[in-house]
Order: C-alpha cells, then sequence, then structure tokens
C-alpha cells in the first residue's frame, strides 16, 4: 500500500479541479443576464396654439390713491383731542381731530356783544329816520357799523368750527403728522387721508406708445406686481398729460384700477404696466418664445416631440419660416401647427431621431 504524507492528502488531483471549474463556468453561464437601461433626457414642451399678434411693452409705474389730502386746521392752537390713528376707516364729515376752543369762544363772545350794540343803535336810527330826527350820513355811518361787527361775528363763528378737523371725503387715515398737545399752526398737516376706493397707476410712456395708446381704444394694458407673480389687474385709461418731460421726453399717463378686497394695493407700491398693441396684418398666428428657433446653416427650425404616449417621444426637427419678432416672442408663419409639442429648453442637447422623456405639454 502507497503511503501518503499529510500534506499530501489536501493536494486536489487534476480531475478535480477540472470538474470544479466546469461546474463553477456553467454556473455563470445560467445566472440571467441584466443590461442596463438608458436613462433619458427628461424636456419641457409647450403644446402650440394660435393667437393674436400683439406687440407687448412693459413700463415701470407706481400706485397712487384716486383722493389724497393732506389735512390741517385753519387756524392755530394746541392740539387737545386726536380722534382717529393710522390705518383707521373714516367717513365724509367725521371729525378727525380739535383744538382748544375756549380763546375761540371768547373771541366770538366778544364779537356778539359788539354786534348786540351795533344793530340796537341801528334800530334806533332807524326809527329816528323816520321821524326826520336824524342825518341820513349818521344813519349810514350806523348801518355799514352794524354790517362790519355782523361780519367780524360770523367770521369768529366761523374760526370756533375750523377748531374741528372734518374729514372732506371717506377713506384711509395714510399718516399722523403730529402727536396729540402740540401747538400746531395754520394748514400745518395733521394727517393725510387716503380714498382707496379705486386706485390710480401713473406711468411714464414714450411719445410713440402714447398717440398709439389714445388712438387705439381696444388697448389692452395690465397691472402686474412682484409679490402677485400668477396675477394681472386690468387697466382704464383716466388720463394723458399734454406735455412732455423735459429730460426724458417721456408723457405721464394715468390709468384706473378697482381696489379688490381679495389683495392688499396701497399707494407708493411698484408696479409694472404692461400693454398689448394689436398687430393688424396679422390678426392670428403662432407665437412661440425666442429661444426656441434655432438656426444653422439650412434655416432655422424648431423641435418637436412626437409622443408615444407612454410618456417618451420622438424628437423632430422642424424648419420653420417667422414672421415678425416681438418682446415676448416670435410669430412662426410656417412649419408649425396647432397641438404640436414643442421643445422649450435645451435646444443644443437636441438632434433628429433623439428619445426623450416627455414632461408634459404647458399652454
Amino acid at each position: 500500500m502507497q503511503k501518503f504524507t499529510p500534506f499530501q492528502r489536501f493536494i486536489p488531483s487534476a480531475f478535480s479541479l477540472t470538474l470544479l471549474a466546469t461546474v463553477l463556468i456553467s454556473g455563470c453561464q445560467d445566472a440571467p443576464q441584466v443590461a442596463d437601461k438608458p436613462k433619458l433626457r427628461l424636456v419641457r414642451t409647450l403644446v402650440v396654439e394660435t393667437t393674436s399678434a400683439q406687440n407687448w411693452r412693459e413700463f415701470p409705474g407706481v400706485v397712487e390713491a384716486a383722493q389724497q389730502a393732506d389735512l390741517g386746521f385753519r387756524v392755530p392752537g394746541k392740539l387737545s383731542g386726536m380722534q382717529v390713528e393710522e390705518g383707521d376707516n373714516v367717513n365724509a364729515d367725521q371729525v378727525l381731530a380739535r383744538l382748544e376752543s375756549t380763546d375761540y369762544q371768547i373771541q366770538l363772545n366778544s364779537q356778539k356783544a359788539e354786534f348786540d350794540q351795533a344793530n340796537a343803535d341801528f334800530e334806533r336810527a332807524k326809527s329816528l329816520l323816520q321821524q326826520g330826527l336824524i342825518a341820513k350820513a349818521d344813519y349810514d355811518k350806523l348801518e355799514a357799523q352794524r354790517a362790519a361787527t355782523l361780519a367780524a361775528m360770523e367770521a369768529a363763528q366761523q374760526n370756533l368750527l375750523y377748531t374741528f378737523l372734518k374729514a372732506p371725503f371717506a377713506g384711509v387715515i395714510a399718516r399722523r403728522h403730529v402727536d396729540n398737545y402740540e401747538d400746531v399752526s395754520t394748514m400745518q398737516p395733521i394727517l393725510t387721508l387716503q380714498d382707496l376706493s379705486s386706485l390710480h397707476v401713473k406711468v411714464d410712456i414714450p411719445e410713440t406708445v402714447m398717440i398709439r395708446l389714445k388712438q387705439d381704444s381696444n388697448a389692452k394694458v395690465f397691472a402686474m406686481f412682484d409679490a402677485l407673480p400668477s396675477q394681472q389687474f386690468p387697466l382704464a385709461l383716466q388720463a394723458v398729460s399734454t406735455e412732455a418731460d423735459p429730460g426724458s421726453r417721456t408723457f405721464a399717463v394715468t390709468f384706473n384700477m378697482p381696489n379688490l378686497d381679495s389683495v392688499t394695493i396701497l399707494p407708493g407700491m411698484s408696479v409694472t404696466v404692461r400693454g398689448a398693441q394689436q398687430d393688424q396684418s396679422q390678426s392670428s398666428a403662432i407665437l412661440v418664445p425666442a429661444q426656441t428657433v434655432v438656426e444653422n446653416a439650412q434655416g432655422r427650425f424648431v423641435y418637436v416631440v412626437e409622443n408615444s404616449g407612454d410618456g417618451t417621444g420622438t424628437v423632430r426637427e422642424t424648419p420653420v419660416t417667422i414672421g415678425e419678432v416681438y418682446e415676448v416672442g416670435i410669430v412662426v408663419l410656417s412649419g408649425l401647427k396647432e397641438g404640436d409639442h414643442l421643445i422649450t429648453a435645451g435646444m443644443s442637447k437636441m438632434s433628429e431621431g433623439l428619445l426623450v422623456r416627455v414632461e408634459g405639454g404647458r399652454k
């Protein structure tokens, strides 16, 4: 019998190694092969539709109250009663503030006493004149004195009324300029009152736009605010300045805008005024964003997507003929039709026949 050393007992034979390799190779071949799916590029599209060709212009403006007044007393004095605070709504003829009235009441009492004396002297003179006991000149002098004291008494009465500051119209207290118990002078601003039932939007525009605006009664004009990016508010033409600014050569135009309870729009806010002027030569056209039109040696073209219905599509390079170029886009005269899905971004990475994922057409 052949004897093996302990080391030799653990050395596999050539046959055993061959069998093991065959099993391992067979196992690898039977394992399923998983191919990596290529990732498709996601593209943004918009659905093409016809629209009126309009030339949009935008200008910065400012919101103003339909009416605004800085209110002050017509007589000087010490402020003794402030009836309102900033932000309060007030009615027409409502008392807003008052002055100490003691001195004005004393003046009225004095003027009334002088009038009573002058009036009594005049009445006696009238009786004496009928009897021929007084000269006509003396009678005329007493009559004039009576008229003068009557006017002085009425002025004192009016000054007493002026110690009350009343609202000339309904509105909102926008600002309070002084504190209570201060000494105020004649017509010193005490309160600023604004009528917010409607608002004015003022903007400076060039001469050419001003002329077209006055000629086109159907021009659409809107107000837009940075704080309300998804909303626009229609404006109505209120007034146009007849004299241009000597520096900018622009004309001041005022639009009227109803004040809505659903949003907060206040005087002093910045606004963008956007106006559309109809292009009569093209009553209906396809308007696309400027960046979607690409140009090479063969001409101008756009990329559209043929949807496969499963969230993917094939890119097609479509030649187009363009028309007028506006601030908001380019008019396409031929090459596109309503319903086409136009790619709006990443045109440099597009090519004919490219398979892509479609984000979804947006209008």
